[in-house]
């Protein structure tokens, strides 16, 4: 078997056994400090590859330029080919349709792919890897835990934040309600004011009306008198 086909296979394995054989090939190199790192950019793989998750082994182009953004990386995937298949690890002729971990770790840390296919590395440090391994666990049950918490949180402030929201509108309905009462209130005094008014007007109208039929009256007998005093 090639190398070529070597580095086919390493990339149709997990994202966590990409990165466990990645871990072991450079161990003693670099790779023992970037284990938490490097279990990071598992378990973000696996969130993201929503089809196969933690048995994927690489994401469409799409997902991969949001696993790259997510830190903080400013190459394209396109980038990222052309330098592999600069360094050979892409043939001319390929065109992968997914981006396994592994030829992100390759471009990450610039390492070189014939030393990655190189079964030789694998297997002299099991305690080593054993330990890096435990670490991994760690770290990924530390990462639940911590989603956990932080969906507990969200949870938490959404509740409150709709218990806040319903006391405004119930505040708000309140308000409403007691400004139409004062409302209701203020129209009734004017309507009992404009009842009073109409009421006094009557009166006053009645009176002038007695004084009118007096006066009447009091016309009519003097013209009787004078009437009689004709005859």
């Amino acid at each position: 078997m090639s190398e070529l086909d070597k580095l086919h296979d390493l990339c149709k394995k997990t994202y966590k056994e990409q990165a466990v054989w990645f871990l072991n090939c450079f161990w003693e190199d670099f790779a023992e400090k970037e284990a938490e790192l490097l279990w990071s950019y598992v378990e973000t793989n696996n969130t993201l590859d929503l089809e196969n998750h933690e048995e994927g082994c690489g994401l469409d182009e799409m997902k991969a330029h949001v696993f790259l953004e997510k830190f903080d990386e400013t190459l394209t995937v396109r980038e990222m080919r052309a330098k592999l298949r600069s360094t050979g690890a892409i043939g001319e002729a390929e065109r992968p349709k997914t981006v396994p971990l592994t030829h992100f770790l390759l471009y990450k840390y610039a390492v070189d792919w014939h030393t990655l296919t190189d079964e030789t590395r694998q297997g002299s440090n099991k305690e080593e890897m054993a330990k890096a391994e435990k670490m991994l666990e760690e770290v990924a049950a530390a990462v639940k835990q911590s989603e956990s918490k932080a969906a507990t949180a969200r949870k938490a402030l959404a509740e409150a934040q709709s218990a806040e929201n319903a006391a405004k509108e119930r505040e708000s309905e309140a308000v409403a309600s007691e400004n139409a009462a004062k409302q209701r209130e203020a129209e009734a005094k004017s309507a009992a004011e404009e009842a009073k008014k109409r009421e006094a007007q009557a009166f006053e109208d009645a009176n002038a009306a007695k004084d009118r039929e007096a006066d009447a009256k009091a016309a009519q007998a003097e013209l009787e008198a004078a009437l009689a005093e004709v005859k």
